[in-house]
């Protein structure tokens, strides 16, 4: 009897530990948690087995907004993905930069600088940016590493368990419910077909003298923030003791009066990697070879609609076939299917994209902008056309 009894309890605590750490799971993972575009971005990454990816970008938005890894993979044959964060912080770069090393073997990887061409360092400590990479890394040797580097005392623990920071979130609902049900839907299907991708619709026209015209026929330079500099070589070194395949990218802008000095930090990032005999393709320098529409092609001063997000990915995916070798992907496992389905859906969305700028007001609203990335919405949409 005894016996019975105390085989009774172990099964009711047994039962009430696995209760919990189910609700602490889905809590943690899903309904108390910031979930948007960064955290698809991010599982999309994780779920490619090594060796799945030929070109990993890492980077900011400009990443992620300005090339389409679909796109590549149906003109190009060969597969990418941006493992890129809104505003990535310098020391967030080491970090992504480990964890692609950890979790793929890429032929090449890109990496755009913006996160070193700061004039101050007011960047490196935004929490909100520093998050939206950090909270989206699995826990690995890299994450624990940069954790305790970074954070003491409580700040530890909302890192490792983003359930602390987040838990007033229950303000947010009911609009988190969709959120949440969106992340789900995700995981369910496993399959990510954007790769990553996000575009606004508009074309923006500047409302300020825009210099562009001018720098291609010129190449100042600016000294760096002394401790971006320093964290610049830090990365650089790390390229060098790991003997990574690396090139740096400079997307296009629109450069005005105010971010001409971070085009003038650019070219002297671009002299700094020069120095480990690392190429910067700098296309601020050269954005009329991309064929890119000073006019048409930006949805805002430093982000490219989908229409230069073509343009772009179609001139750096042919210098990555042409002066790096980066030929078609060997596919194993059915993953041809997948990447056949992304395209198709990148198709969908540039139709629709276009569409919506062809016939209505092309300008981007200043409130409410219509965005596309990866969601039940847009795929309930393009499933439709």
């Amino acid at each position: 009897m005894k016996k019975k009894t105390y085989i009774t309890r172990t099964v009711k605590v047994a039962c009430f530990l696995l209760t919990m750490l189910l609700t602490l799971s889905f809590l943690q993972g899903y309904a108390l948690r910031r979930l948007d575009h960064h955290t698809s971005r991010f599982k999309g990454y994780y779920r490619q087995p090594n060796g799945a990816v030929d070109v990993v970008l890492l980077g900011a938005s400009e990443v992620y907004t300005g090339f389409s890894a679909a796109h590549a993979y149906e003109k190009f044959g060969f597969t990418s993905y941006p493992y890129a964060s809104e505003s990535i912080t310098a020391d967030g770069t080491l970090l992504a930069l480990k964890e692609i090393v950890r979790t793929q073997s890429p032929k090449l990887v890109i990496i755009e600088p913006n996160a070193y061409l700061y004039k101050r360092e007011k960047n490196e400590t935004n929490d909100a940016h520093i998050h939206k990479l950090v909270d989206n890394v699995p826990l690995s040797s890299c994450k624990w590493d940069y954790i305790r580097s970074h954070t003491q005392g409580d700040e530890t623990y909302e890192y490792l368990f983003p359930l602390i920071k987040y838990h007033g979130m229950w303000a947010d609902y009911p609009r988190q419910g969709k959120k949440v049900l969106n992340a789900i839907v995700q995981d369910v299907r496993g399959a990510f077909y954007l790769k990553g991708f996000r575009t606004t619709v508009g074309k923006f026209l500047a409302k300020e003298k825009v210099l562009n015209q001018q720098i291609l026929t010129e190449n100042k330079t600016e000294k760096l923030n002394p401790n971006f500099e320093k964290k610049l070589r830090s990365l650089l070194d790390y390229c060098k003791a790991q003997k990574l395949n690396v090139v740096f990218l400079r997307t296009p802008h629109l450069v005005i009066k105010d971010t001409y000095g971070r085009y003038k930090r650019s070219c002297r990032a671009a002299e700094i990697v020069a120095e480990y005999g690392y190429d910067y393709l700098n296309l601020e320098h050269e954005w009329d070879k991309t064929g890119i529409d000073l006019q048409n092609d930006f949805y805002n001063y430093d982000h490219l609609n989908i229409y230069g997000t073509m343009k772009l990915t179609d001139y750096l995916g042919n210098i990555l076939q042409t002066k790096y070798n980066i030929g078609k992907h060997t596919f194993s496992d059915g993953q041809q299917e997948e990447w056949d389905t992304s395209a198709k859906y990148f198709n969908r969305l540039y139709r629709h994209c276009d569409e919506l700028m062809r016939h209505t007001k092309p300008a981007v609203p200043e409130e409410d902008p219509i965005r596309f990335d990866e969601d039940i919405d847009t795929f309930r949409m393009l499933d439709q056309q």
